[in-house]
């Protein structure tokens, strides 16, 4: 019976239009022995919890294990002078361990880093479990400190907290947790926060993200979604921002935002009943590029599936206009607690709107303010700017962590595509693209050009930059806890590449064909050569080229077979194991029949030797077909084998047939 309904589901499938968009195979691998680039360790002696903190034309800023490391972007070595070291006093440190910490945790781990002029900047460090910011000048060339700040609400303790920092117009914007336990989470601006133990503001969150555009601040978080709980428990994908000249509201409410407003960011696979990715894990810098033939504003973003769940993994990507028009529509609110959460009508919203930008806060009117701290979440959420998430990942082998774009790379049909490069939970790098954005919204090209092993197996990406230097390759930094690597963005030259089919096949606008060296080449440095498009081979929509010709014995992509073709592989294959078990089982079971009777010659040599054993005189020739033992009766008309007494044996009559 399960057999049988197996197969009428997997049948089902043939019918059915299946939404869900085939994991892309990578068109090259390479292990982690194979990959050539710089690397910097650091201390080497312990983890260093690298923090990408400043960057800079030629050189990068990390924030690490009680000291900030200034390292030259051409070949990922330390500029030594320029270290600044600033370790936990002996007080804290002891402070520290008293709370029940380790060694490892008792250290200072700088996580933020704010120029507040030309030769001043701040530092914030976790300082063994009691945060500290501090000032410092540079002077004839060295760090003179200034002064030590709390950094309660503005750096988090533990090097591990997912939080985040922006410096703006020489503010700082942070989002973390305010006290020991991580209990306390919280939006903070000098003198301005989110609520206290508001659930409506800030549930549970764990914040990936921040930037500034135009007059806000947006921070990307996820958290359990308030507007759920009637149903259970579920994490939902946030984007939330504020004004950047929010001053507090007027009264009580003037350590209190007055335009904190936030909305779902919805990641998924569409159908009847959508597939949602719905935990964000981080997100690139704004991106400008022309997709379908319009311009556009994009931020991409990892989501995941929950860890107790499906492995899968997806790239969203997000316009800002879009995100500013849901931040303009209807906000959502619960009247009581067994409600359901609804839209707020037009003629209930206060004037001016709650959230919105104006010139001082502090004069805005008692119900606005009331409105929104009441009412942060709107009703619509930010839907995905293509039809479909740009690249989705089932595995459960790893997970997507990070995503860096090398936006608007050209091809040598003049279109414009985002590369994007994305880091996983077990050290690899996937180089991939949406190969129909330049024409289209409505449907998506996933490729997967590279799959790369850079880090050592088990190490989790936790940041990755592209670097564009002037007269240099360009390159991919890859951070880690304890490691940074820089790597190629491109792999062109790679052996699985060293035919013109297998070339045009990566589908890499990077990468094409050069018919006179007869070589992979990287399209960079072909285009000073005014003739280069006569003789280098690139399509990336198809992978195919006509000038390539037949190469025998080349495979130029991995056989993909489709969902008809599964099913009906698996449905021959259920019915000629149905058959070949019947076939088994039943001359399995004949065997088992046959040991259990003798052979009619066996019974024959048995009755023989029944007759030969008896008292008859005579031996009867004929077949004996049976023996009947008559013995006689008692007068009471019993059987004389049938009583227990101790009773002389008396002579039975045997009769014979």
């Amino acid at each position: 019976m399960s057999v049988s309904l197996l197969i009428l589901a997997v049948i089902s499938l043939i019918t059915r239009n299946v939404a869900w968009p085939q994991d892309p195979i990578p068109r090259l691998h390479l292990k982690h022995r194979e990959v050539i680039g710089q690397r910097f360790l650091g201390n080497e002696s312990h983890v260093e919890h690298f923090k990408l903190l400043e960057r800079a034309p030629t050189s990068i800023l990390i924030g690490a294990r009680n000291a900030i490391y200034n390292i030259s972007l051409h070949d990922l070595t330390e500029i030594a002078d320029q270290r600044l070291q600033w370790s936990s006093t002996a007080a804290h440190r002891e402070l520290c361990y008293l709370k029940g910490r380790s060694d490892d945790e008792c250290q200072n781990y700088v996580r933020v880093f704010g120029r507040q002029g030309p030769d001043r900047f701040l530092v914030c460090g976790t300082n063994a479990y009691k945060p500290l910011c501090r000032q410092f000048t540079i002077k004839d060339g060295a760090y003179v400190k200034k002064s030590d700040t709390d950094a309660l609400g503005l750096c988090p303790y533990d090097p591990r907290h997912n939080s985040t920092a922006v410096f703006v117009e020489g503010q700082l914007y942070t989002a973390t947790v305010g006290d020991f336990s991580g209990g306390e989470p919280l939006i903070h601006r000098e003198k301005i926060r989110t609520e206290r133990s508001d659930l409506n503001q800030l549930n549970g969150p764990n914040f990936v993200s921040s930037f500034a555009y135009q007059d806000y601040v947006f921070f990307f978080y996820r958290e359990t979604a308030v507007e759920y709980m009637n149903c259970g428990k579920s994490v939902y994908s946030r984007v939330a921002r504020v004004c950047q000249h929010d001053k507090g509201g007027p009264h009580a409410f003037s350590d209190r935002w007055t335009s904190f407003l936030k909305a779902r960011l919805n990641c998924s696979v569409p159908g009847e009943y959508p597939f949602y990715f719905n935990e964000i894990q981080s997100t690139s810098d704004v991106t400008d590029g022309r997709y379908a033939g319009r311009s556009a504003r994009l931020v991409y973003g990892v989501f995941t599936t929950p860890v107790n769940s499906i492995g899968g993994s997806a790239i969203c990507a997000f316009s800002m206009d879009n995100i500013l028009e849901v931040f303009q529509g209807a906000f959502k609110e619960q009247k009581d607690i067994d409600s359901n959460w609804l839209r707020v009508l037009p003629d209930k919203v206060p004037k001016p709107r709650p959230g919105a930008c104006v010139n001082d806060s502090r004069t805005l009117p008692d119900a606005t303010v009331n409105f929104v701290k009441a009412h942060p979440l709107m009703d619509d959420a930010v839907q995905s700017y293509f039809s479909l998430p740009v690249i989705t990942k089932t595995s459960f082998n790893y997970r997507f962590t990070k995503v860096a774009v090398d936006s608007q790379v050209k091809a040598l049909d003049g279109k414009a595509y985002d590369i994007l490069y994305i880091g996983t939970d077990d050290g690899r790098v996937l180089k991939a693209l949406n190969t129909r954005a330049p024409e289209s919204r409505d449907n998506v090209g996933q490729v997967i050009v590279s799959d790369v092993q850079v880090l050592r197996f088990g190490q989790a990406v936790k940041d990755l930059v592209v670097v564009h230097l002037a007269g240099e390759a360009s390159k991919l930094v890859v951070f880690a806890d304890s490691e940074i690597r820089a790597v190629p963005l491109h792999h062109c030259d790679s052996p699985a590449a060293a035919t013109c089919r297998s070339c045009v096949a990566l589908q890499d606008p990077h990468c094409a064909w050069d018919a006179t060296a007869n070589l992979c080449v990287a399209v960079l440095t072909k285009l000073h050569d005014n003739d280069a498009d006569k003789t280098l081979f690139q399509d990336i929509p198809t992978g195919r080229h006509r000038s390539c010709g037949r190469e025998p014995g080349v495979t130029v992509t991995p056989v993909v077979y489709s969902a008809q073709t599964l099913t009906g592989a698996l449905i021959g294959t259920c019915l000629c194991s149905l058959v070949a078990g019947f076939a088994f089982g039943f001359w399995f079971s004949q065997r088992l029949r046959g040991s259990s009777y003798p052979e009619p010659s066996e019974q024959r040599q048995q009755l023989n030797r029944l007759t030969e054993s008896s008292e008859s005189p005579g031996f009867n020739n004929k077949s004996i077909n049976l023996v009947l033992n008559v013995p006689p009766k008692n007068p009471n008309g019993k059987n004389a084998n049938s009583s227990a007494e101790n009773k002389p044996v008396q002579k039975v009559k045997k009769t014979y047939i």
